[in-house]
């Protein structure tokens, strides 16, 4: 009478690591797509939070405050008399994006912030300057907005920058734009704390309190921000999708709608 041979523990070993080496190349590809698919997500809402802001100062000739956590994504103040500071320790220029105020869709969360395709909210900065010095921001108060060189006029105070430790840290060198009327991101796949570049963006001004329970965000504490292509360098690296408008655009959409510029 014939023994049967079966497997031995060994070779049903060998045969796992075989599956699971295979398995791993073809997960790695899915990784992949579904990251550019949701970069291509961001960037296209990012867009569309762009023309939003531009829709919205066309009706309102002026540009919305950011909303904070547990808003409802409304911005804050709503309609504002001087600036938009809300918060003694945080400026209120700097939060999320309004998206409840600008008539946005899309995923929010517990704090009623419009979140991007990695569950962090998209970021929203205003400029705070007050050219002619009456108190009042000039371009979130209504019917404020100066352009450059005229009587009173403002340039807007936020700098993008394109190399942090030149233009950024040290207020120097050349900056992919300067004088920006607002910046919008998202914080990418990872919110990092080890690169300076991000916490360019988020993260040297503290942390906003969540009103749900959810980890405190960070902020960033002042109108310099960090844009660059994609970087996966360790302790260096960037996936923050940064978008800013133009005060020379801003003003050609107004003017073109019919506005008078101070």
């Amino acid at each position: 009478m014939k023994s049967e041979k079966g497997f031995t523990l060994i070779e049903i070993a060998i045969v796992f690591v075989i599956i699971a080496v295979l398995l791993s190349y073809t997960f790695m590809p899915l990784r992949a797509q579904l990251e550019t698919k949701n970069i291509k997500e961001a960037r296209s809402k990012l867009v569309e939070i762009e023309e939003a802001l531009y829709g919205f100062a066309i009706a309102n000739n002026r540009l919305p405050c950011p909303t904070r956590p547990g808003l409802n994504g409304v911005a804050n103040p709503l309609n504002p008399l001087t600036h938009c500071n809300d918060d003694p320790a945080i400026a209120g220029y700097i939060g999320f994006v309004p998206s409840n105020t600008l008539g946005i869709k899309g995923e929010v969360n517990c704090d009623g912030l419009l979140v991007d395709p990695w569950g962090r909210p998209y970021r929203y900065s205003v400029t705070n300057v007050d050219g002619d010095g009456n108190g009042t921001g000039d371009f979130v108060v209504f019917d404020a907005i100066r352009v450059a060189g005229g009587p009173n006029s403002v340039n807007p105070d936020i700098k993008v920058c394109n190399d942090l430790a030149i233009a950024c840290t040290s207020g120097g060198g050349t900056a992919s734009t300067s004088n920006a009327v607002a910046v919008i991101f998202s914080m990418g796949t990872k919110q990092r704390a080890n690169s300076a570049d991000e916490n360019e963006n988020a993260g040297e001004g503290g942390t906003r309190p969540s009103t749900c329970g959810l980890p405190a965000y960070p902020i960033g504490s002042d109108a310099q921000y960090y844009a660059a292509q994609r970087i996966e360098v360790d302790n260096n690296e960037f996936d923050d999708i940064v978008i800013w408008i133009s005060p020379n655009i801003l003003y050609s959409k107004l003017l073109q709608a019919g506005h008078t510029l101070q």
